[in-house]
């Protein structure tokens, strides 16, 4: 398997999160794998959003006035008919991204993504197809607040998953283990994945978990050799989040990381390109080893012992 990379939430230093113009252009970067956020809306759409409301710093009501951060708790969209969510305009930059264009933008159905970035492809002479990593937003006591129950939730994702004839292309990931479990008992032959923000959950979440998943995949300040190695003897794979840099980019393949989810897939992708040439394990444990990256544990990155 070749390093992967994660367009998360689209060509993100380009063009505001979630939208079509960034899942497009991360395409046209020569991407192959978007990672995205699905929430849901009160007539149960599946919307393409990180956050369960609209809110600053990247929407304005439908009189184009910028929201501010309060209106988050007015504009709840499990509140919301996807029909009045579309009238806001999302395509506000985000202020971590000074490279980000202003466009008008809705936050789109999943089932548009699918259709309009394929179409996109296609009408742009690429001949290879876009894999889709769908991660559920859903917390255990947020249900029937910003979402359905887990049973409901997973229903309507796989629902959408089949109807797009999309079921070889994509991969259902959460932090919930629940909402996996129940898309996994309707359909087991879909890819699934666990996201984790804490390394001693692991053994936990995939007990509760009840299957073993293809991914697990942790912050990437989690990532070591013995992480890596433990979970590839269960054959599972790790992709970590979000890594944002060319040292943090280079030590998570250094440690074993099968690919990465980043804001900057142009950076990685000119950073492992196969026309550049190759870095050595020597020299990227060299760099990665003289310039510790900022959040990382100095336990992963010891020598190994045995």
């Amino acid at each position: 398997m070749a390093f992967e990379i994660q367009a998360h939430r689209g060509a993100r230093s380009f063009f505001p999160e979630n939208t079509l113009q960034a899942f497009c252009h991360a395409a046209a970067l020569g991407v192959r794998v978007l990672e995205l956020d699905l929430v849901v809306s009160r007539d149960h759409e599946l919307v393409v959003s990180h956050d369960p409301w609209l809110s600053a710093p990247l929407c304005s009501d439908p009189q184009g006035r910028p929201l501010s951060m309060e209106d988050r708790w007015r504009y709840v969209m499990y509140e919301m008919k996807y029909a009045d969510i579309a009238f806001f305009d999302c395509g506000l930059p985000h202020p971590s991204f000074p490279g980000q264009l202003r466009i008008a933008a809705r936050k789109p159905l999943l089932a548009t993504v699918f259709q309009e970035v394929d179409t996109f492809m296609a009408s742009s002479g690429m001949n290879d197809s876009m894999m889709y990593n769908l991660e559920i937003k859903s917390w255990p006591d947020k249900d029937d607040v910003f979402h359905p129950f887990p049973d409901k939730y997973a229903a309507l994702v796989v629902q959408v998953v089949h109807a797009a004839g999309l079921s070889s292309r994509v991969r259902i990931q959460s932090f919930d283990n629940r909402v996996i479990w129940e898309a996994w008992k309707i359909n087991s032959q879909l890819c699934y994945g666990l996201l984790i923000d804490e390394a001693k959950h692991i053994p936990k979440s995939l007990q509760a978990l009840g299957f073993v998943p293809q991914y697990v995949n942790p912050h990437f300040s989690l990532v070591g050799r013995e992480m890596t190695k433990d979970l590839h003897s269960q054959n599972i794979l790790v992709i970590p989040w979000t890594v944002n840099s060319a040292k943090e980019m280079l030590a998570m393949k250094h440690l074993g990381a099968d690919g990465i989810i980043t804001d900057y897939p142009e950076q990685a992708i000119a950073l492992f390109s196969e026309h550049l040439p190759p870095f050595s394990t020597h020299s990227a444990e060299q760099q990665v080893l003289q310039e510790p990256i900022q959040g990382f544990q100095p336990p992963y990155f010891r020598r190994d012992s045995r």
